[in-house]
């Protein structure tokens, strides 16, 4: 440093607004810590820090404009090719000597040259310690989408268990040569029109017919009826009633001849008609190989509807003499039937072999004659089916003898054809899988029991037994069939209940069910470290699951509770935490049967309680109170305890207020909000896009940071874990963040179209095009369950806690919306949406199988109305100060929930206005005035979120009429 006298200089100090290029902090001033926390404060991209022997200096990259008087360090300016400290004249540069920094004290100034000092990084002085550093993805590298195909119909029981079957007649190779033959010849013919399934066997669904056909064999059906009306109201005759094994009878007349004439006809006008429907066309190509799915889709009941015209026939021929003809035929095969098995040929008897009812009810009436099975084959069709309809007594006669058929099967070691006779014959499955599990036949039971769609239970049980324990844990998965299938195991193999319990353990973690994880695993004494960590990491979250993990400390370790008397005092004596008070008071009442272990944590709490109670700050009722008192064993309290209940405050809901609140949006914040969902705690994850995701309190302080790209949230059941995707051009990025221990973890790069908002931690819904799969987000997305046929595209998806709903379209076929009921994921409904006509609005979705359109109606005087359509009833909302607005935006943007109508119109400028109307009363209950259009809305429960890319979050509860704005910077 050269010092330099400048006693001329006029203006030794910057003052008022400059644009500077740098900042000087003396050492004499700031120590070393002091300087570096300053540069760091007034850092700036592309920024340079050179440290000398009497201080640091920052240079910016660009000028910045800032006021001097407002700095803690010396601004400096440029003068010609040095940074001064003071404006200078220039017959004062002239007198100067050549440097980088001059710093004016008074009447010297010292001259710096940048060669002497020593340049600093500043990145280093910052600890990103606390922070997770993920690896990025490259989009272009995403999962390969599965092949789903549709497992096979029918299951061949040679293919199950394993065996072979005898030969059964020296026919046989001739029979399958003819048919051979027979299918060449019909290949070289034309292809038919009509392309229904093969009939194999007797008991099979016929396919769908052409209008034309279905034309013409009502004309027959309506002309044999009338015609039989009117013979019977001639000579009086009543139906017969169909036994099993009919004869002809044999009246004399010649009405009785002309109605066998007619039969004869008409019969053989059915045999044609089902010969035609059951032609397939012989050049269709067989389907591609592809791998085969790793679980089937669950079984959905569809309740079965015979044809129109199948109902007449089935009619007519019941309360005819038709029925005698048909039974004529079916009598003579069910009679050589019969002497097959007391002949003792059962070889060819099973063939023959009629199965009974499934306890279905009765289905249609089979007007052929049965064929014989080619092969043992389980239809797995669930639905009832084509039959022959006989008596009681025949099937109890007909149930006697394939009960002594499997009998003897049984004894000669024949399992394989005593299974058949168990599984298709008797439609006995659970006693099928049984007498399997009993021959050592475990595999092939457990193939058995997915194929015919049994309790999950048995399944998991069945597999883990086979141990083919991959498939298990899968189905475990896929239908939350851990516990069952522990008990069950239990008993007889402890080993494998054991290891699906580690298992069930560790998937209650990755959903965030902590507290259920501990009670899972403690029964093993080896993992109890592990289940004593998991309640230390869930004591560490803090809010109810912290209370929740010390009451379940109290119960499995009573003697470590001692180290916790300090936090519990302060839970105690602080009047401000009641409603902690409140939440521990509700957790140990859910423990009623371990009063033991709890009446030391209940009796350091109650008088606290009782307070909370009578200051109007507690939630309990008289008998819950009694009940804690009752816990802590304290006979003095209880007999003190006043018998009349405190007076709770009144519950003031939204939709019980009698006028309406006016309500206003939060200041403007700093950062876009791109999702928001409430979690517990009156906590908040938030989305901010590339910048990450948030965790605030209900004050907006941070709580945790996530670095990874967050615009859309999955929230868990349990809100103690979440996905959160960033869209990528065809894709999106998933990332599961664990809310307890503040981790983030990249699960990879999926492709998919919709998507639900919630998830049980491990299974979530996605969809795309005609597809929708459950994965596993655990496990490298593996797929739980899928429909891989859907019968349009998937337009929309709504998810609440009871179903999942689907709006589907197709060109053809029009729009269908599907509901799935919830946690067993069975199809309940589906229904056509009716083609929507200009004048008719727009359709409006929601978690509903009910669906509601919306037009606005414009008024010549007034402000417009919108209307509401459904279920053929109209209700029409006034929008106060209306305006049409800018065409970014949509003007109107209603909400529909169950008990709830949110509307969100434009109002002047950019400002939206939202209506909360109570669909039960028409009320308007509440209104919201936010300054932006840009608006989005989440809803659970009695909670709802509002915010914009603004920073604005407002949170409502419609149970106590309650808002709470917060402002994100």
């Amino acid at each position: 440093m050269l010092e330099h006298d400048a006693a001329l200089i006029l203006r030794p100090v910057l003052t008022g607004h400059q644009q500077i290029e740098g900042l000087w902090f003396w050492a004499e001033r700031f120590d070393e810590g002091e300087r570096a926390h300053l540069i760091v404060e007034q850092w700036q991209t592309g920024a340079s820090v050179y440290r000398f022997a009497d201080g640091d200096l920052l240079r910016f990259r660009q000028p910045v404009s800032v006021q001097c008087e407002a700095l803690l360090g010396w601004p400096l300016i440029r003068q010609g090719r040095a940074l001064c400290s003071a404006r200078l004249a220039p017959q004062e540069i002239r007198s100067l000597p050549t440097a980088d920094v001059w710093l004016v004290r008074g009447s010297h100034v010292s001259a710096l040259q940048l060669r002497d000092a020593t340049p600093l990084a500043p990145g280093q002085w910052i600890d990103v310690s606390g922070y997770a550093l993920l690896d990025t993805y490259d989009c272009r590298s995403t999962l390969p989408e599965p092949l789903l195909e549709p497992l096979a119909v029918c299951t061949d029981v040679r293919e199950i268990l394993g065996g072979s079957l005898g030969p059964v007649s020296p026919e046989r190779e001739g029979v399958m040569q003819a048919l051979l033959e027979r299918q060449r010849a019909a290949a070289k013919q034309p292809a038919p029109t009509i392309s229904t399934p093969a009939n194999i066997g007797w008991n099979t669904h016929e396919g769908s017919s052409t209008p034309l056909l279905k034309l013409g064999v009502s004309l027959v059906l309506v002309t044999a009826v009338v015609w039989m009306a009117l013979n019977d109201n001639k000579q009086g005759l009543h139906p017969p009633t169909p036994t099993a094994l009919p004869s002809v009878s044999s009246e004399p007349g010649g009405m009785v001849f002309g109605t066998l004439i007619g039969s004869v006809l008409f019969t053989l006008l059915l045999m044609g008609v089902s010969k035609f429907l059951r032609r397939t066309p012989a050049h269709r190509s067989a389907p591609k190989p592809s791998a085969p799915p790793p679980l089937a889709p669950r079984a959905t009941p569809v309740k079965h509807k015979p044809a129109t015209w199948r109902r007449w026939l089935t009619r007519l021929t019941l309360h005819s003499r038709l029925s005698a003809l048909y039974g004529k035929r079916q009598a003579a095969y069910m009679r050589r039937m019969l002497d097959m098995f007391e002949n003792g040929d059962l070889e060819e008897a099973l063939r023959h072999a009629i199965p009974l009812g499934n306890g279905q009810g009765i289905g249609e009436q089979a007007f052929g004659t049965p064929q014989r099975r080619q092969q043992l084959a389980i239809n797995q069709h669930s639905g009832p089916g084509r039959s022959i309809m006989f008596e009681q007594d025949m099937e109890s006669h007909l149930r006697k003898i394939y009960r002594q058929t499997f009998e003897r099967l049984d004894r000669e070691g024949r399992v394989e054809e005593a299974v058949f006779v168990l599984a298709e014959l008797l439609k006995v499955h659970q006693e099928s899988l049984d007498y399997l599990e009993k021959h050592g036949r475990l595999q092939q039971a457990a193939d058995l029991a997915l194929a015919w769609d049994m309790p999950a239970a048995v399944i998991v049980r069945l597999l883990c037994l086979a141990d083919n324990w991959q498939r298990a844990l899968l189905v475990a998965r896929r239908d939350n069939a851990f516990a069952d299938a522990v008990v069950m195991l239990q008993d007889k193999w402890p080993q494998s209940a054991d290891r699906l319990r580690l298992e069930w353990a560790e998937s209650l973690v990755g959903k965030g069910l902590w507290l259920q994880a501990v009670e899972a695993i403690w029964s093993l004494p080896a993992e109890r470290g592990r289940a004593a960590q998991w309640l230390l990491d869930a004591e560490a979250a803090g809010g109810r699951l912290a209370i929740g993990a010390m009451v379940k400390r109290a119960t499995l370790l009573p003697d470590t509770l001692d180290a916790y008397g300090t936090w519990i005092e302060q839970l105690r004596d602080d009047p401000q935490r009641f409603t902690e008070r409140a939440a521990l008071a509700e957790t140990l009442l859910q423990h009623k049967t371990q009063t033991g272990a709890l009446a030391w944590l209940a009796r350091a709490m109650v008088h606290a309680v009782i307070a909370d109670q009578a200051s109007g700050h507690g939630g309990l009722t008289q008998v819950q109170l009694q009940a804690l008192v009752k816990m802590s064993k304290d006979k003095l309290l209880q007999t003190d305890l006043p018998a009349k209940a405190f007076k709770r405050p009144a519950d003031v809901s939204l939709s019980s207020g009698d006028a309406t609140l006016e309500w206003t949006a939060p200041e403007m914040g700093s950062r876009a909000i791109v999702d928001a969902v409430l979690l517990e705690d009156a906590r908040y994850l938030l989305a901010l896009g590339e910048a990450g995701a948030l965790v605030i309190d209900a004050c907006g302080k941070t709580l945790m940071h996530f670095p990874v790209p967050a615009q859309a949230i999955v929230l868990a059941h349990s809100r103690q874990m979440a996905l959160v995707l960033a869209r990528r051009d065809d894709v999106w990025r998933v990332s599961k963040l664990d809310l307890v221990n503040r981790t983030a973890k990249d699960l990879g790069v999926l492709m998919f179209e919709v998507f639900a908002q919630s998830f049980d931690g491990a299974a979530w819904t996605i969809g795309s095009g005609n597809q929708l799969r459950v994965v596993d987000v655990d496990h490298s997305f593996e797929t739980l369950w899928h429909v891989s046929d859907l019968p349009g595209r998937i337009m929309q998806f709504k998810d609440d806690t009871q179903g999942e709903y689907l709006w589907l379209y197709d060109a053809k076929q029009g729009g269908q919306l599907w509901h799935y009921r919830l946690p067993d994921r069975r199809l309940v409904s589906r229904e056509p949406i009716p083609d929507r006509t200009p004048e008719s609005g727009f359709p409006l979705y929601n978690a509903s199988s009910v669906v509601t359109e919306f037009q606005i109606k414009p008024e010549r005087e007034d402000d417009p109305i919108l209307v509401l359509r459904q279920h053929g009833s109209r209700k029409g909302y006034r929008l106060q100060g209306f305006d049409e607005g800018s065409e970014d935006y949509d003007p109107v943007r209603p909400v529909l929930l169950e008990h709830w109508l949110l509307i969100g119109y434009v109002v002047e400028e950019q400002d939206t206005r939202w209506h909360f109307i109570h669909r039960r009363s028409d009320r308007l209950c509440a209104a919201l005035h936010w300054p932006s259009r840009t608006v989005q809305t989440r809803c659970l429960g009695a909670d709802w979120l509002l915010f914009d890319q603004e920073g604005r979050l407002c949170h409502i509860n419609v149970d106590d009429a309650s808002q709470r704005n917060i402002t994100l910077n």
